[in-house]
């Protein structure tokens, strides 16, 4: 099969090992030098990705390229590896170049990822849509374009298809190519509200940082990320969940029709995806903490010299899970009328570290909704939304 494979980072580098033996794959990295990077890196010996069983997985792509019309040309599939904040950017550069048939699978959708590529791939009316839940690996680079490691593999992850009629055949093959169990949502408003990267990386982010009170501190002092979390911790993710359940419950008493049994309370959700990895799966706060596919993994930091550091709040735990995930739950429940106390809470606190607005007094009606996908940027109403939605339909207006 012809690949693209877009971005360059943990998961991209992953799927090269995995993917780079069997299939024809094309890596697109548009930002600053990475294509360049990654060809001098990954020249000889391609990429190797070691699992935790010792057992090994190499593959090298064929071609790696900053030209949209090169990476799309041939390709069968687009895999956007990518941060969601570049979806958008990628897509539309790559769609004028691609075959209408093309499928294009973001490795995770993260919030509103239909309502987005209809638009920005609107030349590509026939392409088939995939959105992943999460990432099929917790996995790492460990040596830039030569070696990533594999923590942990997910039993199961969540998708939606459109059109959904091509759900069964697009799922029975994604599975075959990324080796782990896909199960069906039904919809992308589900795998929207389905997306868990929302409520674990800003709610953690919160818990860890909420009280710092800017003054460095030593780097070999830095948290923990999941295994930091504490009771406080899991009580912002255990709430933030719970108003994704109520949202979906409410959405429910608007139109039976819909369908969110792929979205499931976080406590669920982990036990399920780290079956057998978790030493004690019985409340939130202790799973998180002995999952194993989690250990060792630190908050990230930016270091600025002399063994001091500062959280990163321009991490994509913030930049890319606030304005591609948690907002845009946040704008579904106030399509819904539905009040998000929690989710109002730490948004609020993650825009004043981002330097961005996204809620004005509590609403989402900050000038920096134009860089997100809540329905507002696109002008999606309640009336619009759950009819399509029930249907399994992509809403996204034509404008």
């Amino acid at each position: 099969m012809n690949i693209t494979l877009c971005g360059a980072g943990n998961a991209a580098q992953t799927l090269i090992a995995l993917l780079g033996k069997a299939h024809r794959v094309t890596v697109f990295a548009p930002l600053a030098d990475e294509a360049d990077q990654l060809r001098a890196a990954s020249s000889t010996q391609g990429v190797m990705a070691i699992f935790q069983d010792g057992s090994t997985q190499s593959g090298r792509p064929c071609r790696i390229t900053r030209d949209p019309h090169e990476a799309a040309r041939e390709a069968e599939l687009v895999l956007l590896a990518t941060p969601a904040f570049a979806h958008e950017p990628v897509l539309a550069a790559l769609a004028p170049h691609l075959q209408e048939d093309v499928w294009i699978v973001a490795l995770p959708a993260r919030g509103g990822f239909d309502w987005m590529a209809r638009r920005a791939a609107a030349c590509c009316p026939q392409a088939t849509l995939i959105g992943l839940q999460t990432l099929p690996w917790a996995c790492r680079v460990r040596a830039w374009g030569k070696r990533v490691e594999v923590l942990g593999v997910k039993t199961t992850i969540g998708a939606a298809v459109w059109p959904p009629e091509r759900c069964t055949e697009v799922l029975d093959r994604m599975e075959i190519l990324l080796g782990v169990p896909l199960s069906p949502c039904a919809g992308f408003l589900a795998l929207t509200l389905a997306n868990t990267g929302q409520l674990i990386h800003p709610g953690i982010m919160y818990g860890l940082f909420h009280r710092w009170n800017g003054a460095p501190f030593p780097c070999e002092q830095a948290p923990l990320f999941y295994s930091g979390v504490d009771e406080l911790t899991a009580e912002v993710l255990q709430a933030l969940s719970d108003e994704v359940q109520h949202l979906c419950y409410t959405l429910v008493q608007l139109n039976p029709a819909l369908d969110f049994r792929c979205v499931e309370p976080l406590e669920q959700w982990i036990r399920h995806a780290y079956a057998g990895q978790i030493d004690d799966p019985t409340s939130l706060h202790s799973a998180f903490r002995t999952n194993r596919a989690y250990a060792g993994l630190q908050a990230p930091v930016q270091r600025l010299g002399d063994g001091q550091c500062i959280p990163d709040f321009t991490h994509r735990y913030l930049s890319e899970d606030v304005p591609f995930g948690l907002l845009v739950s946040k704008g579904i429940a106030e399509l819904a009328g539905m009040a998000t106390p929690t989710m109002n809470r730490v948004i609020e606190w993650a825009q004043e570290r981002l330097g961005r607005v996204y809620l004005v007094e509590g609403r989402v009606a900050g000038p920096d909704v134009t860089h997100s996908r809540a329905p507002q940027r696109f002008g999606i109403k309640l009336d619009d939304l759950l009819p399509v939605a029930a249907a399994h339909g992509s809403p996204l207006p034509s404008h």
